[in-house]
């Protein structure tokens, strides 16, 4: 009888082991289909991500979707580095930035961005029906749409949507 009841919760625990083996590779294979990691490279979207900083990016996100505004994008750029910035202007839209202040379609946006600089916004830019107006969220540093290095970003350039951290541990979470 007692024979029978260690093989009882020797079945139990062997079960239980085999569902979390399941699950873990269910959900590794998710993560490396439809994600991709990446690293924060320059101070660009300071604070929301900082320099070294490890993030997930869902590939499937714009399978069916287009980007909306103030999305966290990743995508590469010309040079072919992954950069992580903010959805601003959308295609169709006019972007100025003028007197510190950006404006979609001759208006100031209903989320009030400052930016120290014009750059290429200097000027209002037309976006094609394929491009996207980014920004980081760190106005005075970032290596955004404002400058000729990285420009409009195009739908093909886009690699996914940025939306959980993972390192470092103690700033783990979802994105915003």
């Amino acid at each position: 009888m007692k024979i029978k009841k260690q093989e009882s919760r020797f079945l139990i625990i062997l079960d239980i082991l085999m569902q979390l083996a399941v699950i873990l590779s269910l959900a590794w294979f998710v993560v490396y289909i439809f994600g991709a990691k990446t690293f924060m490279v320059g101070q660009s979207m300071s604070p929301q991500i900082e320099q070294g900083e490890a993030v997930l990016i869902n590939k499937a996100a714009y399978t069916f979707l287009k980007p909306k505004r103030y999305d966290l994008i990743a995508f590469q750029n010309t040079d072919g580095r992954v950069c992580i910035r903010r959805v601003i202007g959308l295609p169709g839209e006019s972007v100025n930035i003028r007197e510190g202040s950006v404006y979609i379609d001759g208006e100031v946006p209903d989320k009030f961005f400052e930016a120290s600089s014009g750059g290429l916004a200097a000027d209002e830019i037309k976006l094609a029906s394929n491009e996207y107006f980014v920004l980081g969220d760190n106005r005075v540093g970032s290596e955004d749409s404002r400058i000729s290095t990285i420009g409009n970003v195009t739908e093909d350039m886009i690699i996914g949507n940025v939306w959980i951290r993972v390192l470092p541990v103690k700033r783990i979470g979802f994105i915003k």
